[in-house]
């Protein structure tokens, strides 16, 4: 079994900037998770037989010829207390969900989607349950909240407010134009696959 992610690359000056926001965080924080991770923004994760990697690789290499770029703004922080995967509270720019950006997530969901092993997972509830065992991931949908995580941080929500206030000016436009596919392990992320489009 191997566990895939689909992430947007960001870059330039946002990438810069997150990048010293991360580092300024791994300073004021005992306790984190991603942290380390590349600066990206995740649309779908999911976990295959390792028999169907080669035919993942090229159903993922063929959006290439079907996407389109999408632009989208940062208009805001945002803290998802006590978050469902890290049991701590997690910073990211949140990126504004439009019809474009969730099209975009669609496609690449039900392209990839007769790869992903089907199983059931009690540790949601509602709209996330059903995706993840409509899609193996519990983020697809209306419910989806486009993000670039800064880390998840075992410092409080006020706190973490307060730290990153002055740290962007809002609004940022965003270019979404490649992903990449991903191997996932534990911490480690390696990459497969980069589209550009």
């Amino acid at each position: 079994m191997i566990k895939l992610g689909v992430f947007y690359f960001v870059d330039g000056d946002l990438k810069k900037n997150v990048e010293s926001i991360k580092s300024f965080f791994k300073t004021k924080s005992n306790e984190s998770k991603y942290l380390n991770h590349l600066v990206h923004s995740t649309f779908y994760v999911f976990e295959i037989e390792s028999k169907k990697i080669n035919d993942v690789i090229e159903k993922f290499q063929s959006l290439q010829e079907v996407l389109s770029p999408v632009f989208s703004e940062i208009n805001k922080w945002r803290v998802f207390e006590n978050d469902v995967l890290t049991n701590l509270n997690t910073l990211c720019l949140e990126i504004e969900l439009s019809k474009d950006l969730l099209s975009l997530q669609m496609n690449i969901v039900n392209s990839l989607l007769e790869f992903h092993l089907k199983k059931t997972n009690t540790d949601f509830e509602g709209l996330l349950k059903e995706s993840y065992n409509q899609y193996g991931y519990p983020f697809v949908g209306e419910h989806w909240i486009p993000h670039i995580t800064i880390g998840s941080l075992d410092i409080e929500k006020k706190k973490l407010t307060e730290f990153s206030e002055e740290m962007i000016n809002f609004p940022i436009t965003i270019k979404i134009n490649n992903l990449g596919l991903f191997k996932i392990e534990a911490d480690s992320h390696s990459l497969i696959k980069r589209i550009e489009f």
